[in-house]
Formats: C-alpha cells, structure tokens, sequence
C-alpha cells in the first residue's frame, strides 16, 4: 500500500504475516498488534474479533493472488484443452513461489490445511470450489467429453493434487533439493508438465469408458 497507513492497513499487514507464518491458533492478537505498532483493542475496534481478521486476511490474500495469478486466464485463439491446463498449473504454481502479496494464499492454505480451523468451509466454499469449478469446466470442452460426475470429480482433483503437492511439499522440499522458490523456468517447465501428463490420463480415460465409479463418491 501506497502512502502512510492507517491503523486498520497495518493490522491488516501485521495479521497476514503472522497468520501466513503460524496461522490461525498460533497466532495471537497481541503479536499481530505489536507487529502493526496498534494498540491491543485495534483488532476488536476495525475487524470485531481474531476471527473476522482472520476472513479479511483471506479475502485480501485471495484477491491479489487473483489478480494477478487468475486460474482462468485468456486462452490465445484457436488453442485446446492443454493450454488451458497450462494456464491454470502455472497460476497455482506462481501463487505458490511468490513472494510478498501474491504468494499470501498459498502460504495461508498451507497452514490452514496442517491445522483446520472452523473457517475451513468458508474458505472452501469460497475460494478453492470455485477454482475446482472452472477446471470441471475446461475438462468438458475436450472433443466428444463424456465425463460423469464422479469420474469428473476424481479428474479435476487429481490435476489440482498435482499442483498441490508443490505447495503441501515445501519443507520436504527445502531439506532434499535445499530450494525454497523455482524460477521462471523452472515454473513454465513444470506447468507445461502438468498440462501434457493430465491431457494424457483424460484422453486414456476418454477411451475407457469400462471403469465404474459409481458409488466411489456420494
């Protein structure tokens, strides 16, 4: 944020540090206010309570990361499934390996997931089943789509897995390969990765149409 903040921004700043870095039950009102130089009562005065600061770090890390990173970015002209597949990898990739506000959600994600909080069905709700949507969406424009709806469920949540694992991954990351971030690369490498190996379980899947998942998910 340009300028000089007021109170409010820097508890906003103050709380996406440290819920990003120790997340919603180890974080506590009185570091977030320290951090931000507010008074203690700054959280109950602006946001109503830890809870409700923690919905607007949320809502703010979500939209930068949307903005800048959107999972439904435009396809070039006359392009086919694997790009949009390639857009959708390199997003969550990029949101993962950013620093500052663009890489907050991940980093919120990665937190809330080892540690749920009572916000988990929003956060669900709001930000991931959306994203989910629009990649059950993008594997039906395949030609001759005839995917059902729990063989499309385990498809889209298969390719969100593979992008996952590099978010969920992080520590194991840092101590095996001892990098914390890929470059711009090494990010377009992996994506594309992605979108050719998913085209090509789709398309297997496609052809077998044998397999029976009825019953697999209510």
């Amino acid at each position: 944020m340009s300028g000089k903040q007021t109170t409010k921004e820097r508890v906003l700043q103050a709380a996406c540090k440290i819920f990003s870095e120790k997340g919603f039950h180890e974080a506590t009102v009185a570091e977030i206010c320290e951090t931000a130089g507010a008074n203690i009562a700054s959280v109950n005065y602006h946001f109503g309570d830890k809870e409700k600061l923690y919905d607007e770090v949320w809502h703010y890390a979500f939209s930068h990361a949307t903005a800048t990173y959107p999972v439904d970015g435009v396809l070039p002209e006359n392009s086919g499934i694997e790009e949009g597949l390639y857009i959708f990898a390199s997003a969550i990739l990029h949101r993962i390996f950013s620093e500052g506000e663009n890489g907050l959600f991940a980093k919120l994600l990665y937190r809330e997931m080892a540690s749920p909080t009572l916000a988990l069905e929003k956060i669900a709700t709001d930000y991931l089943f959306p994203q989910s949507q629009h990649l059950a969406s993008l594997i039906q424009t395949m030609p001759d789509s005839h995917f059902d709806a729990q063989s499309l469920f385990l498809c889209t949540h298969s390719i969100i897995g593979q992008c996952a694992f590099y978010n969920f991954s992080r520590p194991l990351r840092e101590h095996m390969i001892e990098k914390k971030t890929m470059t711009e690369e090494e990010i377009d490498r992996t994506a594309r990765h992605i979108a050719y190996f998913s085209l090509g379980g789709l398309k297997e899947i496609q052809k077998d149409r044998s397999t029976d998942y009825s019953g697999f998910i209510e």
